[in-house]
């Protein structure tokens, strides 16, 4: 959002409906765009009261925001976010644009949405099969690739496993919440195995359970790392704001979850010249091209992921190839640039129609 927001504001008046005094508005604010305060998020997302009453508020909120402003267009940057936005566009009739972003959600919420919105762009092929198998009208839905912007100065010249001496510890990485879909519990097991075949490697995880959500799951990961024989091999760096520093250290990033919707954690590691293992469905199916530009490996398989790691740590000359094909083709496929200039023509085909 905040990248197309950078690259559009040129073009458009844009502006932002985000939850109150949140990291998302000062960086906005920043920025220059304007912003409107929306309801902050309820403290129990997963009880339906609180939900409920938080969409009724945020979808009062967002009419008030379109009487106001009166937007030619009201892009709904989620799929909650559309269902808040649709009684602003039945009240002031408005075109609506549903960004999805997920392969989750009810059918009925999906064909809702799917029904009110003028135009619905997925993240990936595999979350345009999952809308229109959920009833969504496949004319409508068009595909735009998640985009991220390069810091050349970091990102120019390949750093990978090449550089580093036969004694030097090969640095594995997983990125992500600490959600169960994202199965970091693979890594883990992965780990343990690499360094049973007697492999010189070290672990990252780098996330967090930030929203308080899987306090269950995080347990039960810490419980698993500290139980895994390897725990002084794992290193916890939290989350963090700001990933350039943490990339400069990456020799790998293994990625572990079947059921990613896009996957831009991959394009950044392929963007920073990090050699990718992830699993071969969904998004990271259509962004890596097995043996070229990464490596793809069957879901829950951890014998075929603990030996595409191993393969990473053995050969030097590989990993440094996938890194550069990786980087050449990131930067020509998903540039911010690139989805900012779909994303403008959609929203020009809207304002002529």
């Amino acid at each position: 959002m905040l990248l197309l927001a950078k690259y559009l504001r040129s073009d458009f008046h844009i502006a932002a409906a985000c939850p109150a005094e949140s990291h998302l508005a000062k960086q906005l604010t920043d920025m220059g765009i304007d912003s409107f305060m929306i309801p902050n998020p309820p403290r129990w997302p997963f009880h339906y009261i609180p939900r409920i009453m938080h969409l009724i508020k945020t979808s009062y909120r967002i009419i008030k925001i379109a009487y106001n402003f009166k937007p030619s267009i009201i892009h709904a940057n989620s799929s909650y976010a559309a269902m808040a936005s649709i009684l602003a566009v039945v009240l002031i009739p408005q075109r609506l644009l549903w960004h999805a972003r997920d392969l989750a959600g009810l059918r009925f919420t999906s064909r809702i949405c799917g029904s009110f919105c003028t135009r619905v762009i997925a993240v990936s092929n595999a979350v345009k099969e999952s809308l229109i198998k959920k009833g969504v009208n496949p004319i409508k839905i068009e595909v735009v690739y998640n985009g991220i912007e390069l810091d050349t100065s970091c990102c120019g010249t390949p750093k990978t496993v090449q550089s580093k001496s036969d004694n030097t510890p090969i640095i594995f990485a997983n990125i992500g919440q600490f959600v169960p879909w994202k199965k970091h519990i693979l890594f883990v097991e992965a780990a343990r195995r690499l360094i049973q075949k007697g492999a010189k490697a070290e672990f990252l995880l780098v996330g967090d359970d930030i929203f308080r959500r899987n306090s269950k799951y995080k347990v039960r990961l810490l419980n698993q790392i500290q139980n895994s024989g390897i725990a002084e091999k794992i290193v916890l760096l939290g989350w963090q704001e700001n990933m350039n520093e943490v990339w400069a250290k990456i020799d790998c990033l293994v990625h572990t979850t079947d059921c990613e919707p896009f996957g831009r954690v991959i394009i950044e590691a392929m963007g920073h010249n990090v050699p990718v293992i992830a699993i071969n469905k969904c998004g990271p199916s259509e962004i890596i091209q097995n043996g070229e530009t990464g490596i793809l490996v069957n879901p829950d398989n951890i014998k075929e992921l603990s030996e595409a790691m191993l393969k990473i740590a053995g050969d030097k000359g590989f990993a440094l190839k996938l890194a550069s094909a990786a980087y050449e083709y990131v930067t020509s496929r998903f540039s911010a640039e690139t989805t900012a200039k779909h994303i403008q023509k959609i929203y020009q085909q809207f304002l002529a129609a």
